[in-house]
């Protein structure tokens, strides 16, 4: 679940559509760029989810490490 987590945090979850919806109902408009550090879903490739599989067994390892000192 945490690398799950993960791994959406690395995605721009931006519509595709470029409906003005939320303009018409007052809000700002939104940056036609994502976010730094963010990809679309189908860019998401096996090394982004083996990355966050490292990160998330690296966090485990150190929370244990730190409780039995």
């Amino acid at each position: 679940m945490q690398v799950a987590q993960q791994v959406q945090a690395e995605r721009d979850n931006r519509r595709a559509s470029g409906s003005p919806s939320r303009t018409n109902q007052g809000a700002p408009p939104r940056s036609h760029h994502a976010p730094a550090g963010t990809k679309k879903q189908r860019a998401i490739i096996t090394e982004d989810l083996n990355a966050a599989i490292v990160r998330t067994a690296d966090a485990r390892a150190a929370s244990v490490l730190k409780s039995r000192s």
